[in-house]
């Protein structure tokens, strides 16, 4: 695996890590703490970000990155769009928190990082021709 494909696999097994956490908190220490439209707000949240960190685990394997042009650029595209769409909702989720209130400003985040990932797949359709599909 070259350097650029470790580096996106680690961002990635960094990012299911994450998930699991937030996924784990979710289903025990913040039930008490978010109301329930905000509880599944994370949790679909922490999916996406698993899906797609499992995604752009499996895609780094193999993958000589300087030949794939087009798939590299789907994976950077994926990993802020995750990024973006996820965190965003961690955050804005709490800032009922009291001090948190200024997280306001993140909103934008979460529909940008949902059109990431939508042009992300949409990357990878083409992207069949580099790795002779």
């Amino acid at each position: 695996m070259e350097i650029k494909a470790r580096r996106i696999y680690i961002t990635a097994c960094i990012l299911g890590t994450i998930s699991i956490i937030v996924l784990a908190l979710a289903a025990h220490a913040l039930k008490n703490k978010l109301s329930a439209d905000q509880l599944d707000s994370v949790k679909t949240a922490g999916q996406i970000q698993l899906f797609h960190s499992i995604l752009i685990v499996a895609m780094t394997f193999n993958i000589r990155m300087e030949a794939f042009t087009r798939i590299k650029r789907a994976l950077y595209f994926m990993l802020a769009g995750t990024a973006c769409f996820s965190f965003s909702i961690y955050l804005l989720n709490s800032k009922e928190f009291p001090g948190m209130d200024f997280l306001r400003f993140l909103w934008p985040l979460t529909p940008a990082g949902g059109i990431l990932l939508i042009v992300s797949w949409l990357l990878l359709i083409p992207a069949h021709r580099e790795a002779n599909l």
